[in-house]
């Protein structure tokens, strides 16, 4: 009966899926199966499937490796190809398929249509629903529960149906899937109550906050939209402290010194699979300018910033080698989605530069020496920690110029290169 499934979930009972095992699906799933409770997973990549099942991460994320052989050797984990059965031995169905952007920046909902479709196949009365994934306002009342109610011939009522957004930053699952709160947005007072038992099974003293279901979806945006849209801020400081010569980093950290109204972040690439694409969520439902849409120009222009500033530099960049230091759109990741130095990287082979890549998370790219081999410009393009330790290998590469978008280095740590940050003239 599901009015019993918050207590079947307090006592352990419960069996959760887990749909879409990528790098918000699966920490989810090994921590849920850490907090005593069956999970099964469900993704559609076969070769990430049998990775799980033999305790092997099949992306690079800190420390969840031995969890991951942990639950899976405890038997609380399994990873399974076999949706129809994995989905009617399940209680709880987590839905955390990607909802990216297309070719014309509208959102695609085709993982989610074809995840909740296989979903409704089976007999869903007694289970709920849970929605992890990042969604349009209104994603739940207006597409989730009208598909769910038309393909499994249900209504609400005879299945649970919450909105919990993912909220946690890539990379840093622990300790965020235990310390930060949590938002659902409930289709009605039951499926808000299992939605909130789930959640605290992870950490009992975790706070919740339960709203409508529209109210959840807009919270997750509000929030990466807030951040994304201070980034561009920070990065319009950089050109305009460049313009008047001066050094941005040096007048953001003296502009947020002990002044408690100031939180201005450092300029940089901005982008990724939730930054750069949550505010088009939203920013795609209205005809009217916003600030969102001029931060998304903004920050997507910062890439053809860089490459115009070392090409006003340089006078050309055809036949020059160049070494691109970091790939991932983040520190410590080997995400490529989204990435802003990808985007570097091919608005440089467009100019004819040859870019030689090295990123320690990527395994498809150079090994740094490599990387460094003759190369006429360095830029640093991703602000990995390893990376703080190799000013003097670059300088000492042969390189004519360093270009930092991150400002990890100092010009004094280059005597035979010149230096060049963003946001510094």
């Amino acid at each position: 009966m599901l009015n019993e499934l918050p207590q079947k979930i307090r006592d352990g009972k419960a069996v959760i899926c887990v749909i879409g095992l990528g790098r918000v699906g699966l920490p989810l799933a090994i921590v849920l199966a850490r907090s005593g409770l069956k999970v099964l997973g469900v993704d559609v990549n076969d070769k990430r499937v049998r990775a799980i099942n033999n305790g092997e991460m099949p992306f690079h994320y800190p420390n969840f490796d031995n969890w991951l052989r942990e639950t899976v050797s405890a038997g609380r984990f399994v990873a399974s190809e076999s949706k129809d059965l994995v989905y009617s031995q399940s209680d709880v169905i987590v839905v955390t398929v990607g909802t990216p952007t297309g070719s014309q920046y509208q959102f695609d909902y085709s993982q989610l249509h074809s995840a909740l479709r296989e979903v409704a196949k089976v007999n869903i009365k007694g289970k709920a629903i849970i929605m992890r994934s990042t969604s349009v306002p209104g994603t739940l009342k207006r597409i989730v529960l009208p598909l769910l109610s038309r393909e499994s011939g249900l209504k609400l009522g005879d299945f649970a149906l919450a909105t919990c957004p993912e909220r946690i930053l890539e990379g840093k699952a622990i300790p965020e899937l235990y310390e930060l709160p949590e938002i659902v947005g409930a289709a009605d007072d039951l499926s808000g109550a299992i939605a909130s038992e789930l959640l605290r099974k992870i950490n009992p003293e975790k706070k919740i906050s339960v709203t409508t279901p529209t109210g959840a979806e807009l919270a997750k945006l509000f929030t990466n939209i807030y951040r994304y849209v201070n980034f561009a801020l920070a990065n319009e400081f950089a050109v305009r402290a460049e313009r008047y010569g001066e050094d941005a980093h040096e007048v953001i950290r003296i502009a947020n010194n002990g002044y408690s109204r100031s939180h201005i972040p450092i300029p940089g690439f901005a982008g990724g699979p939730c930054l750069s694409k949550d505010g088009l969520l939203l920013d795609n439902n209205t005809t009217f300018s916003s600030m969102i849409s001029a931060a998304w120009k903004l920050n997507e222009a910062v890439p053809q910033h860089v490459a115009e500033s070392i090409l006003d530099e340089l006078g050309s960049l055809y036949g020059v080698k160049v070494g691109l230091l970091g790939l991932a759109f983040k520190s410590e990741s080997d995400d490529l989605r989204l990435s802003p130095s990808v985007k570097l990287g091919e608005i440089l082979t467009a100019y004819g530069a040859k870019v030689q890549i090295h990123d320690p998370f990527v395994k498809e790219t150079l090994s740094l020496k490599d990387a460094l081999r003759d190369v006429e410009v360095v830029i640093l393009a991703t602000n990995h920690r390893s990376f703080q330790e190799i000013a003097s290998l670059i300088d000492n590469s042969g390189c004519r110029m360093v270009y930092d978008v991150w400002g990890m280095f100092e010009p004094k740590q280059f005597l035979k290169a010149k230096y060049r940050r963003f946001g510094r003239a």
